[in-house]
């Protein structure tokens, strides 16, 4: 069986967010997207089924098969394809027993299928190229239909917010996946205050107290080599990523640290994606962060206006959108790097390989590899890539070449987004266009 996990036409809703990842490589709970697709299968086969991905062309050699599209022709078996989109998997095992050519939708979207070689031969095309409605109503013709609803399980990520407000029940839905490899804390620890009782830790973690283990609200999971020093406070649901280091920090509810992280401070519902510091104070809430971001001492985000009104967020390409909610934090994507003693609004986007510092109070949405802080422009790629290598090596791991195009592929794709940035040196006031402006003078009087 040949597992595929792929994106859809709904990327374009987190571009900011992915220029460097596949929307199936979002971390939510305990897991990205295709790892927990991957480990859903794994513990209903009881085998070491890979889940390879299918996404934009940039991305794959990265985050595909090395083979590309061949590699699931030539295969000859039959074909699981899933939405890289897809959260609540309580349909998956129905899915495995069901007979081939079998097609799950949520309303109109195409959310998973188990195909005959010959009949995924047929869409694998449309698949790849993100036209997954095409591929549906190839699919339609030929394969048994089950719709299980738009609005209701199976859960799609649909816009950025939704990681953050699933981040919670996604950890606690995550609980029986985890717990079969992180064993659950029975044993009294000096200067460890245990509350409630779903606490797994592995083995090989450090828990330095004395510190707090608060679960009573959820479940707390902390990874092998992940070390929480003195005073910390971790309150559940909250997950802790391999090789983290929690410094003497507040970790409040519904909150997933990936893999060797630095983190201190106040950080609440937030979710860090991985290989990121927030060493120092500061608050960081309701917020998404990549992989290889910085924050700067001091540097805080708001997650909530005085007016307790609906946080607005302006989505690259698609302009602006009311989340629907008054607690949101900040995105800030992969490689982003920030100054000290910044303060940044509820809803700010800053795009891939951003270098922001200097102003105190910086814009909303900042464009993909821009440079500066009273004044923006476009970051030469070569400089960035430098400073990649630099904070890669610092964590022992290599910026490879198949990496380096990406990185270099993603700044030409985004050059559009930058816009008048790439006209160095521009105010924010000269690049942000008069929507958006008004809107940022808005949001600064509702606070």
């Amino acid at each position: 069986m040949s597992l595929i996990v792929f994106e859809d036409e709904l990327w374009q809703r987190f571009a900011t967010l992915v220029q460097a990842r596949p929307v199936f490589e979002l971390r939510i709970g305990g897991y990205t997207v295709r790892e927990r697709i991957e480990a859903t299968v794994r513990s209903l086969r009881r085998d070491e089924t890979a889940a390879m991905g299918m996404a934009r062309p940039h991305l794959m050699k990265c985050f595909g098969p090395s083979a590309g599209l061949t590699a699931f022709l030539q295969a000859g078996e039959p074909v699981i394809l899933i939405n890289g989109r897809a959260l609540d998997l309580a349909w998956l095992p129905r899915l495995l027993d069901e007979p081939l050519n079998t097609i799950y939708l949520a309303g109109d979207t195409l959310l998973a299928a188990y195909l005959s070689p010959a009949l995924a031969s047929a869409v694998l095309y449309f698949v790849q190229s993100q036209h997954t409605s095409d591929a549906r109503d190839e699919l339609l013709r030929f394969a048994r239909v089950h719709d299980l609803g738009p609005d209701k399980p199976p859960l799609l990520l649909g816009f950025p917010w939704d990681l953050i407000n699933q981040s919670g029940e996604q950890l606690v839905r995550d609980l029986p996946l985890l717990a079969q490899r992180l064993p659950l804390l029975t044993t009294e620890m000096p200067n460890v205050v245990v509350r409630g009782e779903r606490v797994y830790v592995d083995p090989r973690a450090r828990l330095d107290g004395p510190l707090v283990l608060d679960a009573r609200d959820g479940p707390i999971f902390i990874e092998a080599e992940a070390h929480i020093e003195p005073f910390s406070f971790l309150q559940g649901p909250t997950y802790i990523g391999r090789g983290s280091l929690i410094s003497s920090a507040r970790i409040r509810g519904e909150t997933a640290i990936g893999p060797v992280c630095r983190i201190g401070g106040e950080v609440e519902a937030s979710i860090i994606q991985g290989y990121s510091n927030k060493h120092h104070d500061g608050f960081l809430g309701h917020s998404w962060l990549g992989e290889w971001v910085n924050i700067g001492a001091m540097t805080t985000n708001s997650d909530l206006k005085n007016n307790y009104g609906n946080i607005r967020v302006n989505l690259e390409d698609l302009g602006p959108f009311d989340s629907g909610v008054i607690k949101l934090g900040m995105f800030l994507a992969d490689h982003v790097k920030l100054g000290i003693g910044l303060l940044l609004n509820g809803g700010t986007m800053i795009g891939t390989g951003s270098n922001v510092f200097g102003s105190q109070n910086i814009p909303k949405n900042i464009p993909h590899f821009t440079w500066g802080g009273d004044t923006l422009r476009e970051y030469r790629i070569d400089g960035m890539i430098s400073v990649t290598r630099t904070v890669m090596g610092r964590r022992k791991r290599e910026l490879t070449s198949d990496y380096e195009a990406l990185l270099r592929a993603a700044f030409e794709l985004t050059r559009a987004s930058r816009g008048a940035v790439a006209q160095a040196p521009v105010s924010r006031r000269e690049y942000a266009s008069p929507r958006a402006l008004a809107q940022a003078e808005h949001d600064a009087i509702a606070g």
